[in-house]
């Protein structure tokens, strides 16, 4: 009997158990028969991806793949039959389970690798392995599906091909790293990772990276290693699922290892068998990722070499695979983290339709933050979203501005502005599952799951009306556009180098001022913080199931939208008459109900819903809603109206008059809790409309009354349900962005709406999505109306309660939107004058401790800029807080901040750095004054009690310490109160804190030393205040380790000077005048001191015998002050091999002395000279001491020339005594000068021996 050919007409749909942006999912049944199947209706215009995975799925027979049964096309759709798995997805099952147990991760992972080793034997790599895209059959069995973006190995390329052999689609959250760089390759290993992934997830209940950033995200992945995995779980799995997540993808497991791994021996090795048949199935070569493995290997095998080589230079045990970069520097060096997301920001507006329809105003008027706020990041919101990285075609440029093509963004037919309300992706659409599909590549994989309705992607706020692309990939911060990029060798903080750069001096000696509230004022709010998001159909809030209508139940023929908008305006009228006449006209409830579910079909588009917002039919559903007693009825009415009103640009004052809000805010009272719902999200869009409006009377006409506002405060104030309360969170939030209407101040910007809210921000036990939206709500108002900030920060709040405790824990949550609210009421706390007390209230221990922890661990730019803001707004208003945020080491977390940052994080940054910087002035001043007038009025009181002004010492220090911090506070001035310390330190008279002052001096000192690369640009202060006060505390002081680190200092700042005047030039001084106050100072200060210097505790002699024999190779004429203060004969003396004295720096001393004129040949041979120098000689070359070898045979040159000139000899004259010592170890001076590089002294000392025939 011969198989029957099936038809589309042969199947029953039911109800729709998946939905995706260009496709849905229905349960289905064969007619006559109890055959259940998943019937996916997808548009026509992805035909060629669905004919790709159509192809793929006919290709494979197997129990872990989704088996596919046949293809129709209908006049609008292409539908595909395949096999119902009745137990949803994976993501599905983790969202409800959170963390599977060992033995369930095995079987899933059987599954897994099995359907993965059936794909790879056919060529074929997934390219999107992730848990959505498996679904669980009746008997919990794994099966793959969503091959939308599949691909033969054989077709993958390297970077040398197509455009679409190129493209980069998938999601993020499950990509391998070497996937966002220019050389990575789909494979075999691309897909271990993603698996991996799985695994992980399946384990933990999330994936192994995670961020709602997507480049924060992207450096996750490719520099950070996942959390460790719980300790419940065994060994093995842990090996196995680290092996698959090795972030280089030549080191990562191979299939032969994952076949082969031990964890399929635990519980009994029931899968072993299943694995080992895996071997059988051959898998064929994938050139290109052999290619890149192998140019991948090599590099690191040479990476691994260098530091063998260096380990070995340097005294190194060992060299481990650990301290190698987690990725091969090639592939993490083609990463360009902000191109990729530029990239994908591009694509999706190129592929997304905005929530609320475009307008032709702006988002705020006049409101700068709004207007530029165009970033490049994206936001992703669920980790199951899909993004395409592939380059626009003739857009390989993206890493800079596009100046060639612009975005062309889709738009709603010409209609009268909205006035004041947002452009199209200002309520960036939260409510679609959306795959972001080009017709040629994306089509979602939705499958049979309800998940996809919640992966969204949020674009930071953008005007898609009036920016073109050009505009969209300009780098801009929230309130000023940003500067063109620095070079890569530039550092974006000045002077973090260590390296000494000579124009340093001339770049920071400005004075810093402190940074305006005006200013800090404008940085307290980012465009994200204004952000506003649709009411109705927001899947943050309820996921609603469309209800699907029967057409052959509709009193009319069904039209789509396209149709409807595309017949005349006589039709148009008839085709909504029926509709009208069917809704209004008694009759069974059910068919209404039928007909208007129908209807809601319609009001999804701009285009048509400008239309029939504006018809008749929206007053007579008002009616029809006032009148209704059926929940049914007034869900799907309220349901319309709401869509309607989020969708339509412009509603007409006719609509004002049918009283819907009254009707509305009625409904309200209903008992049926899905009733009040849906009509609190309509009143809600409703009142948000009205809000936008630029008229002063909106309120009035559209009658936003005080009893319809106070439905929204009720709900929140009573037992209400959960959802009902997030809507009328929603609305307020939405409504409070918007500061043109004076009647939304006065509706909700009240203590009392604060209070409440504050309530449900705080309230653990309240969702986090209501929480957020809450917190947002309450941020957003306090911006408005700053008077609601008194009762958060003061002591009580409107209820009398303790709120500080309360805005604490908002800071502590664990929902960013939260935190990001709570950081906003800080910060416009600490701005506004009257609530400024806070700063002295809000205990430090507390508070500091989360700012520093969220600016440390958030992954969100906007979360780490505004905890430095409320840092900097805390120390601008109270210096207490400098001292303890030094304390909480919070100057490291700031070194440790990559340079290149977020414009909005880089512009707190930069505010913050200043705000410290500025306070240095204050806190020196304050020091010094507090000792000038103790010093001047005799206050010497033992038991005085500690200046307050000293505590704030220490900050000095850590400034010091910090790289970022450093360039900008030492400037002359600075440089100028350090001697000014110096001095107050060692001042005879006692005063009260003198002598913790000495010890946070030589703190400070300490901490100079370390950055003298610095300090020497700061070449006046230095050399008229800084050199002068340590040579008064070398010579004063009486303790040795102050003066040892004062001699330590001047000569790492003096010599280095001396020697490159080049410095004093660049610092707009006169060399010559710098010269001569440095030799000043040693002729007048230092060589006075050098006897007792070298007779000091070590080891003050030798850095006095360094500074004497620099000073002496840079200056040879002040050899003449050396031997007049008589110091010659003590350097000789050292000359002995027992001496401790005897070093480098005393022989170069010895050797510069010899060749002084000023020195007589007597002196030297009463030194005994010779013989000293010959005992050196001899012992350089056996012990082979190196560093004495130049300077001693200089010495011996210069002695045997001195001879020879003091007593010409005939042949045969004796010869004089006082060489005899060197004439005895000519041979071992000859063999000393053979090995030396200055061959001008080797012949030298060569010459001086023939002359006495000295062999």
């Amino acid at each position: 009997m011969p198989t029957r050919e099936y038809q589309m007409s042969d199947y029953h749909t039911y109800e729709a158990i998946g939905k995706g942006k260009h496709s849905t999912v229905y349960k289905g049944r064969r007619k006559k028969s109890i055959q259940y199947f998943a019937m996916k209706s997808v548009e026509k215009g992805q035909r060629n991806r669905v004919m790709h995975e159509v192809q793929v799925m006919k290709a494979f027979s197997h129990e872990n793949v989704l088996k596919f049964i046949a293809c129709y096309e209908t006049q609008n759709h292409l539908w595909l039959i395949l096999e119902y798995c009745v137990g949803g997805d994976l993501l599905t099952l983790l969202s409800q389970d959170l963390k599977l147990p060992e033995p369930s991760i095995m079987t899933f992972a059987r599954d897994m690798f099995v359907a993965a080793r059936e794909l790879h034997s056919k060529g074929l790599v997934h390219c999107d392995l992730k848990p959505s895209n498996m679904l669980l059959d009746e008997e919990g069995r794994i099966k793959i599906c969503g091959f939308g973006l599949s691909r033969k190995v054989s077709t993958v390329v390297a970077s040398s091909g197509t455009p679409t052999q190129l493209s980069r689609r998938g999601t993020p959250c499950y990509m391998a790293p070497e996937m966002f760089t220019q050389e990575g390759v789909h494979s075999y290993a691309t897909d271990l990772w993603a698996l991996g992934c799985v695994l992980y997830e399946c384990a933990t209940g999330r994936p192994p990276f995670t961020s709602t950033s997507l480049t924060s995200l992207i450096e996750q992945i490719l520099e950070h290693e996942p959390a460790p995995l719980p300790a419940a779980y065994g060994t093995t799995f842990k090996n196995l699922v680290s092996g698959l997540l090795i972030k280089r993808p030549h080191a990562r497991l191979t299939w032969d290892q994952v076949i082969n791994h031990e964890f399929w021996t635990e519980r009994g090795g029931q899968y072993l068998d299943d694995l080992g048949d895996l071997v059988t199935l051959r898998l064929p070569p994938q050139p290109s990722f052999d290619a890149l493995a192998a140019k991948l290997k090599s590099e690191d095998l040479a990476a691994r070499l260098r530091m063998l080589g260096n380990a070995r230079a340097s005294g190194a045990v060992d060299v481990r695979d650990s301290f190698m970069p987690v990725l091969t520097q090639s592939l993490r060096d083609s990463v360009n983290v902000s191109r990729l997301s530029r990239i994908a920001r591009s694509n999706l507006e190129r592929e997304e339709v905005g929530s609320y329809a475009p307008s032709g105003a702006a988002a705020i008027e006049g409101d700068p933050l709004q207007v530029a706020a165009i970033h490049e990041d994206v936001e992703l919101e669920n980790p199951d979203a899909e993004l395409n990285f592939t380059a626009p075609s003739g857009n390989d440029d993206l890493d800079v501005d596009m100046e060639t093509e612009d975005v062309i963004i889709p738009s709603a037919p010409k209609t009268p502005p909205r006035g004041g309300r947002r452009g199209d992706d200002d309520y960036a659409d939260e409510n679609r599952a959306e795959n972001f599909a080009d017709p040629a590549e994306s089509f979602g994989d939705e499958m049979q799951s309800d998940s996809d309705d919640a992966t969204r992607i949020v674009l930071t706020p953008s005007d898609r009306g009036r920016y073109t692309a050009d505009d969209e990939f300009e780098e801009t911060s929230s309130s000023m556009r940003r500067l063109a990029p620095l070079p890569a060798e530039t550092p974006a903080v000045i002077g973090r180098t260590e390296s000494r750069m000579p124009s340093l001096a001339a770049r920071n000696d400005v004075l810093a001022k402190s940074v305006d509230y005006d200013k800090f004022k404008k940085l307290c709010t980012h465009s994200t913080d204004l952000t506003v998001r649709p009411i109705v159909s927001n899947h943050r809030i309820e996921v609603v199931k469309d209800a699907p209508h029967d057409p052959e139940k509709l009193p009319f023929k069904e039209l789509s939208v396209d149709k409807m908008l595309a017949t005349s305006q006589s039709e148009l009228e008839a085709f909504l008459t029926r509709i009208y006449r069917s809704v209004a006209h008694p009759s069974n409830v059910q068919e209404k109900v039928n007909t208007l579910a129908y209807f809601e079909t319609l009001c999804t588009e701009a285009s048509s819903a400008n239309v029939l917002a504006n018809s008749s039919l929206m007053s007579m559903f008002v009616r029809v809603l006032g009148s209704s007693k059926s929940p049914p009825l007034k869900i799907k009415l309220c349901s319309i109206m709401g869509l309607l009103m989020r969708h339509a640009t412009h509603i007409s004052d006719e609509f004002a008059k049918s009283e819907a809000a009254k009707v509305l805010a009625g409904t309200m009272s209903d008992e049926n809790s899905r009733v009040r719902r849906r009509a609190m999200a309509a009143l809600g869009e409703l009142s948000f409309y009205v809000a936008t409006q630029q008229r002063p009377d909106a309120s009035q006409v559209w009658g936003i009354t005080d009893s319809v506002i106070e439905v929204f405060i009720k709900t929140l104030e009573e037992e209400e349900d959960e959802i009902t309360k997030h809507y009328a969170c929603k609305s307020i939030e939405n409504i409070v962005s918007h500061e043109g209407s004076t009647w939304i101040q006065d509706a909700f910007a009240e203590c009392r709406v604060v209070s409440v809210l504050f309530s449900i921000a705080t309230n653990d036990a309240v969702d986090d999505q209501l929480r957020g939206t809450s917190a947002s709500a309450l941020a957003r108002i306090v911006r408005l109306k700053s008077e609601t900030l008194h009762p958060l920060v003061g002591e009580e709040d409107c209820d009398g309660s303790n709120a500080r405790d309360g805005l604490v824990k908002m800071l502590r949550d664990r929902e960013r939107k939260v935190q990001q609210a709570a950081l906003n009421v800080l910060c416009r706390a600490l701005v506004d004058e009257k609530s400024r007390l806070i700063a002295t209230i809000m205990e430090v221990q507390t508070l500091l401790p989360i700012l520093a922890g969220l600016y440390e661990r958030s992954q969100t730019p906007i979360i780490k800029a505004k905890s430095l803001l409320a840092m900097a707004l805390l120390i601008r208003a109270h210096p207490k807080w400098l001292q303890s945020l030094c304390k909480a080491r919070v100057l490291p977390m700031l070194d440790r901040q990559p340079t290149q940052m977020d414009p909005y994080l880089q512009e707190c940054f930069d505010t913050f750095v200043t705000t410290v910087v500025a306070l240095v002035p204050v806190v020196n001043t304050g020091i010094l004054q507090y000792v000038e007038r103790s010093l001047s009025t005799g206050l010497s009181s033992e038991n005085a009690m500690r200046p307050q002004a000293f505590e704030l010492f220490p900050v000095l220090i850590h400034l010091l310490q910090s790289t970022v911090m450093r360039p900008k506070v030492l400037t002359s001035a600075f440089v100028i109160d350090i001697a000014k310390y110096i001095r107050a330190a060692e001042a005879e008279e006692h005063y009260p804190g003198r002598d913790e002052l000495r010890v946070g001096v030589m703190a400070l000192l300490e901490t100079c030393a370390q950055c003298t690369n610095e300090l020497i640009h700061k070449v006046d202060a230095l050399t008229r205040h800084l050199l002068p006060a340590l040579c008064d505390l070398l010579e004063g002081s009486a303790h040795v380790e102050t003066r040892f680190l004062a001699l330590k200092l001047i000569y790492e700042l003096l010599l280095p000077l001396r020697l490159d005047l080049d410095i004093a030039t660049q610092s707009g001084l006169d060399r010559k005048v710098v010269a001569h106050h440095l030799d000043q100072l040693l002729m007048q200060d230092l060589f006075p001191m050098c006897p007792a210097l070298i007779d000091s505790e070590d080891p003050i002699p030798l850095y006095a015998l360094k500074l004497l024999s620099g000073t002496l190779e840079i200056e040879p004429a002040l050899c003449r002050e050396i031997i007049a203060l008589g110091l010659a004969p003590r350097f000789f003396e050292f000359l002995s091999l027992e001496h401790t004295n005897n070093n480098e720096h005393n022989i170069h001393l010895c050797l510069a002395l010899a060749r002084c004129k000023a020195l007589s040949t007597q002196s030297l041979w009463d030194f005994d000279a010779p013989a000293k120098v010959a005992q050196v000689c001899a012992y350089s070359y056996e012990r082979n001491v190196t560093q004495f070898v130049e300077p001693a045979l200089g010495i011996a040159a210069t002695l045997l020339r001195r001879a020879a000139a003091d007593a010409p000899r005939a042949a045969g004259d004796a010869v004089p005594s006082e060489i005899t010592p060197l004439l005895e170890v000519a041979p071992t001076l000859r063999r000393l000068a053979a090995t030396i590089p200055d061959g001008a002294l080797a012949r030298d000392i060569t010459h001086s021996l023939d002359t006495f025939n000295a062999h």
